[in-house]
């Protein structure tokens, strides 16, 4: 079966990548691929066959020619939409040719609060658990030490890759649905983005995002003057609780939420 239909999800690693990965590749007629050009190896979609060839191989095949690797990709997938996902550090060639290349739908992921972005990496490389699942038992998250110069040297790099990615699908002028993690919360959204690369009647299989620690970020850190004035620094204040997004589903009916207002209940 021909693809019809091919999509790159650009993001950043802790942006709820996997998750919409997860929902898109539930969609019908989908294959929708993990990283496929990590730097470490390939992590080939679900339809690839296992086994076919050995995985330094594969790599070096993929390297020597990143473009070829994933028209070949593509060639094999069995259903008529087709996507993968690209960070930061992921091979540049791949992502220039996608968004200069017509038949190519971009989304882009991002996550708003780099405070929650930075926290959860550090959390989940003293864990060594990168991905948590639903009902799964996880040990209380450790207490983070901020460092203000990697923080800020990190969030420099944050910036500069997301307005990288805006400015050249504008140069190119690319179409590109902007998406932020905590919209990842209903379903509506996510509908949308299922349309955006081609889903004509989007389903809504069960997902779910995980945390491993509290939304209130300050929390997780021992050092808090320093995070406080290091927020300060860069107008961010608001980053030290995660907040639900303006559509965020309600968790109570007008007149319920008035009287806990009255009550004084935030």
């Amino acid at each position: 079966m021909a693809v019809s239909s091919k999509a790159i999800l650009l993001a950043h690693a802790r942006s709820g990548s996997t998750l919409l990965m997860r929902f898109l590749d539930g969609q019908p007629g989908t294959s929708f691929g993990h990283e496929i050009f990590h730097q470490q190896k390939p992590h080939m979609p679900g339809f690839w066959p296992r086994g076919e060839e050995d995985e330094e191989a594969l790599k070096a095949r993929r390297d020597r020619d990143p473009v070829g690797f994933l028209a070949e990709v593509v060639a094999r997938c069995p259903t008529p939409i087709f996507g993968f996902k690209w960070f930061r550090g992921h091979t540049p060639a791949i992502r220039a040719h996608v968004i200069a290349a017509p038949d190519w739908r971009c989304v882009i992921l991002y996550r708003e609060n780099f405070l929650a972005v930075h926290a959860s990496q550090l959390t989940a490389r003293r864990t060594g658990v990168y991905l948590a699942r639903p009902g799964q038992r996880l040990a209380p998250p450790p207490v983070l030490e901020l460092d203000p110069d990697l923080f800020l040297h990190e969030y420099r790099l944050y910036r500069r890759y997301y307005d990288g990615l805006v400015a050249e699908c504008d140069r190119a002028g690319k179409a590109f649905l902007l998406i932020e993690y905590q919209q990842l919360q209903r379903g509506a959204f996510l509908r949308n983005v299922a349309r955006h690369i081609g889903v004509e009647d989007p389903v809504t299989p069960e997902v779910a995002m995980v945390k491993q620690g509290t939304t209130r970020l300050a929390e997780r850190f021992s050092n808090r003057d320093a995070l406080l004035r290091t927020l300060e620094g860069i107008n961010r204040l608001h980053w030290l609780v995660e907040e639900d997004h303006f559509f965020a589903p309600a968790d109570m009916d007008p007149a319920a939420a008035t009287q806990a207002s009255s009550a004084g209940v935030r």
